[in-house]
């Protein structure tokens, strides 16, 4: 076939005798050279999602601590600021010690630290990651028999909604910022209740999942006119258009029936505003979806952004946001911390504590959907008055299928961050043997809380 291609080609083919086609992204060759158990016996289904809020928790200038558990291992003590996780404590392991290492690079405030524990590599410039975050293998290797291979979501209310999933390092996945979109996504349009004995696949589907097949001829026509560049370019383009086909063959197949799926109504909006109240109140409610959503199958990953790094979440009442106030509060002397930064602290951490328990609430198979999942947690700094990055806050929450030894506090100052996120990849059987680069690649998972 001889044809010449540009910008505004299209793919062209047929498919059940109807018309196809497909566009495509730029390229190289457009531009001049200035120019992503069951009752079946199967088991299961484990689930991961990473939990982030902003600002860290509580240090002391003198080196003490609101958050951190004086014992190591199972047993440990609930401090001041982890009073909201006292419901699940025996599920929730705790990491404290664990510091990203900037490799001389500057700390780039409200960013350095979360970039690293993702990323696995201190960011060379805030705003983005300079690698994928590895949240994106696990959706690889956990969403491909869902309709979602992966759920972002952005409870905190505020102006510009943030995702911190991305698997260019540039791109940053769309949240979903609301009960009512989380609502909608998740259970309006083409969602059919896996329990339900009048499942049908859509027919809308059936045409849509394999346009990739109907235009097989201009597809390699187009492959062997275009440079390397472009052949790059053009294989990561139908990787993830193939992706999205696999996720709507999905739906061509009657699933297995779910006995913890009972699907939501739907939720009214709830009234805006960052108050610290408001917000924990619109994470649980997401919360309660997203678990439901889970328990259904509609998804086994997802991202979840309690407040952004430099929060605008306040306190009712005042005017004054909290990351403000952690810059502004003065250390009383007589405590040794910022009191008024510290009762924040304490709420955002009810935020935390609502989210698990709304997962925890969901029976399943022997237990519960949180029994069942992996929830890594975790801030973007130590202690957000001084901008660290030495000890911040991580925790793993849920069973993970059985495989997390939960329940304990893990004490290893110094250590990579990464050693957590590889730890959290390996306990959900992502096929990854180390994690990071420099000085923070590991290959040490934290084998205390692996079973």
């Amino acid at each position: 076939m001889s044809k010449k291609f540009t910008r505004r080609s299209l793919l062209r083919g047929t498919l059940g005798g109807t018309a196809v086609c497909m566009g495509l992204p730029l390229l190289d060759v457009f531009l001049n050279s200035n120019a992503s158990a069951y009752a079946s016996g199967a088991r299961l289904p484990v689930r991961f999602g990473t939990y982030f809020w902003g600002l860290g928790l509580t240090d002391t200038p003198a080196g003490g601590t609101r958050w951190v558990p004086a014992t190591t291992g199972p047993g440990y003590e609930i401090t001041p600021e982890l009073k909201a996780i006292a419901a699940v404590k025996d599920k929730v392991s705790v990491f404290s010690g664990f510091r990203a290492i900037p490799e001389g690079r500057a700390n780039l405030v409200h960013w350095s630290g979360h970039a690293s524990i993702l990323s696995g590599v201190a960011p060379t410039a805030s705003g983005s990651f300079d690698e994928a975050s590895f949240d994106t293998r696990v959706a690889d290797a956990l969403g491909g028999a869902t309709r979602f291979k992966s759920v972002d979501i952005d409870a905190s209310m505020s102006r510009t909604p943030v995702s911190y999933s991305t698997r260019s390092g540039k791109t940053f996945a769309s949240p979903e910022v609301n009960p009512l979109g989380l609502y909608t996504r998740l259970f309006g349009a083409g969602f059919q209740d896996p329990n339900s004995d009048n499942w049908q696949p859509d027919p809308s589907i059936m045409l849509r999942q394999s346009v990739l097949s109907a235009v097989k001829e201009q597809r390699q026509a187009l492959m062997s006119t275009v440079g390397q560049a472009d052949r790059i370019k053009l294989d990561q383009f139908f990787s993830s258009v193939r992706d999205m086909e696999n996720q709507l063959a999905v739906q061509l197949e009657r699933p297995e029936k779910r006995e913890a799926c009972n699907p939501p109504v739907e939720p009214g909006e709830l009234p805006r505003g960052a108050s610290v109240d408001v917000v924990n109140e619109n994470t649980r409610l997401m919360a309660r979806l997203l678990a439901m959503g889970m328990a259904c199958d509609q998804t086994r990953a997802f991202n979840f952004v309690h407040t952004s790094g430099a929060s605008e979440t306040y306190m009712a009442g005042n005017s004054k946001i909290y990351h403000q106030i952690t810059h502004d509060e003065p250390t009383d002397a007589k405590l040794g911390y910022q009191p008024e930064t510290s009762r924040l602290a304490e709420q955002v951490m009810e935020g935390f504590g609502a989210f698990l328990e709304e997962l925890d609430a969901v029976p399943e198979g022997d237990g519960t959907l949180l029994d069942n999942t992996l929830v890594m947690a975790f801030s973007d700094t130590g202690y957000a008055k001084i901008h660290s990055i030495d000890n911040i806050p991580m925790f793993l929450a849920g069973g993970a299928g059985g495989r997390h030894r939960a329940g304990q506090h893990i004490h290893q100052p110094g250590e990579p961050v990464t050693r957590v996120s590889l730890t959290a990849m390996q306990l959900v059987d992502t096929p990854v043997g180390e994690f990071g680069r420099g000085t923070m690649k590991t290959a040490r998972p934290v084998s205390e809380v692996m079973a």
